[in-house]
């Protein structure tokens, strides 16, 4: 059997009986490789080995396990598999590449975020004025997890979002003040045990401009305001509430056993950080992941591919932090031995906006 020429073997699987039905199967599929042939040659697709696509093929698989059906596969001339399913298909070293090759802008997408911003922080009033309404609209569960909870987050008598961005003035921002307004952020998409991150990080230097230094202001009156909310909560919390029986097991008072991270949070040295997440699942079909990610008015596709991924990648760029303040995860900690509840503020993205010519992507390990 070892000695056995192509061409007997050939031989063997067209005139089997064993192979009737399949060949039949494949005899009525011969259209639609017809059709396919004509596609490829429209599509001038070429061959990644030798770079022509002047005889590109399309072959039948005879030899596969008796337990298969017939197998349709596809072959360049040079006998080379293409798999037409996959031909859009990229690696996240690809993504990379093409991200860092092409991440430039040329219009706006200045008149939403305008449109947003005058709302709720054009001005210092504007800006009280929504600190001063924000409110819990309610406490639910979370979807993917009945043991922890969440605070839905709204202002303006429950009917908008708590929205933020730095501004130069308060008639609003244009496409060329977004490189004085953006702030450098990095982030891990895996950490060191492989669980996927949705934040980027920014570490609050002495060297902000004054409208960056006006912004981590306002984001330390909104981590006060949801630290008195939470407590003011706590104090006339009755057994109504979804999580007044956590609270009660781990002994939480007003002033006790619990314990707030906010959007700034402090690390190693004293050192803070402003940290803010994107949606990784996708709201809508199309896209690859709830946020929207741009650079200028130009959607990156890619970008949002590469983070839509469960692969390590690192990212940077200067990145515009426009956000809104949606929700306080609320779940159960030990801290030094101690069963605490923890109220974790999570401010998103509006549009992961980047700067061009800033981004810096890679899928090694720093």
């Amino acid at each position: 059997m070892d000695n056995i020429s192509m061409k007997a073997l050939d031989k063997f699987f067209k005139e089997s009986s064993l192979f009737s039905e399949d060949r039949l199967r494949e005899k009525n599929k011969l259209p639609v490789l017809d059709d396919e042939k004509k596609e490829i040659k429209k599509n001038s697709i070429c061959c990644k080995r030798c770079n022509n696509n002047k005889y590109i093929e399309l072959r039948r698989l005879q030899i596969r396990r008796c337990d298969e059906e017939a197998t349709i596969v596809y072959y360049c001339s040079n006998l080379l598999k293409f798999k037409m399913q996959k031909k859009n298909f990229k690696s996240s070293e690809q993504l990379v590449k093409s991200i860092n090759s092409s991440n430039k802008s040329s219009t706006s997408r200045m008149d939403y975020y305008n449109r947003i911003l005058l709302s709720s922080c054009s001005t210092d009033m504007i800006f009280q004025r929504m600190i001063s309404t924000i409110n819990f609209k309610e406490v639910v569960p979370l979807p993917k997890n009945n043991s922890m909870f969440r605070f839905v987050i709204k202002c303006f008598n429950n009917t908008n979002n708590v929205i933020l961005g730095p501004l130069k003035i308060s008639s609003g921002i244009t496409l060329t003040d977004l490189p004085s307004l953006s702030i450098p952020m990095s982030h891990y998409h895996l950490n060191k045990n492989n669980f996927v991150q949705d934040n980027f990080i920014h570490r609050i230097s002495e060297n902000e401009t004054e409208p960056m230094k006006k912004f981590i202001e306002r984001l330390r009156f909104i981590d006060s305001r949801m630290q008195m909310l939470i407590s003011d909560y706590i104090r006339h919390i009755d057994e109504s509430s979804p999580i007044y029986y956590m609270l009660k097991k781990n002994n939480v008072t007003f002033n006790q056993n619990w314990i707030f991270t906010g959007i700034i949070n402090k690390g190693n040295n004293n050192t803070e950080y402003i940290n803010i997440r994107y949606f990784k699942d996708s709201f809508k079909g199309k896209k690859k992941i709830g946020t929207n990610v741009y650079c200028g008015d130009d959607y990156l596709d890619e970008m949002a591919d590469l983070l839509s991924r469960d692969t390590f990648c690192y990212i940077n760029g200067n990145i515009y932090p426009l956000i809104k303040v949606n929700y306080i995860i609320i779940n159960e900690r030990i801290v030094n031995n101690i069963p605490m509840v923890n109220f974790t503020c999570k401010a998103y993205f509006v549009d992961i906006n980047f700067i061009p010519n800033s981004i810096h992507c890679s899928t090694k390990r720093l």
